[in-house]
Formats: C-alpha cells, structure tokens, sequence
C-alpha cells in the first residue's frame, strides 16, 4: 500500500470540518466491497471536477480490489486507531470523536 492509497482510505475513514475530526461511521463499518461501492460513487462524482483525485480513487479501488476482506480489516483497523491515537496525543486539540 503507497501514500496515495492510505490517504484517499484516510479521507473517507474520518472527516475534518471546522478543526474537528469526526468518524465516518458509513465507512468505518462497512466491508471491502461496500467500501469500494462507496469509493467508485466518489470517484465517479470527481471524474469532471479533478482528475488526479479521480485517478487517486481508483488506484485506491484498485488495490482493495486485490486483497482480501481481512487484510482489508486490519489495514482500516489500523488506520482508525493510528488517527485515535494521534488525536489523543495532540494536547489542546479539540475532536467530537
């Protein structure tokens, strides 16, 4: 898995709006092939408006298209709870998670 797959996993695992990160539970609970349903809606919604975006969801497709549900787990597992800890560890930093 590259940057480029990590963080387009990144940006549909949590939201950050107005200094805060919130989860995405949709995303969050959903299995690899509902995560790359939603992946491809996206992708297909950015297509006309930024193609290297577009291009970043569909290798991120791609590769999850490649793996199995349970690498698939462990590496959104992975993600959500490096994100948790790194929320924890900012002092000051304000989360509705």
């Amino acid at each position: 898995m590259n940057d480029t797959i990590e963080i387009t996993l990144l940006f549909n695992l949590f939201f950050y709006e107005m200094g805060l990160y919130t989860r995405n539970e949709r995303f969050i609970e959903a299995n690899k092939r509902k995560a790359i349903s939603i992946l491809d809606e996206h992708a297909n919604n950015l297509k006309y408006i930024d193609e290297g975006l577009y291009n970043d969801y569909k290798e991120t497709i791609a590769f999850l298209e490649k793996i199995s549900e349970e690498e698939y787990q462990y590496i959104k597992n992975d993600i959500v709870e490096n994100v948790m800890e790194f929320i924890k560890n900012e002092r000051g930093y304000e989360t509705d998670i």
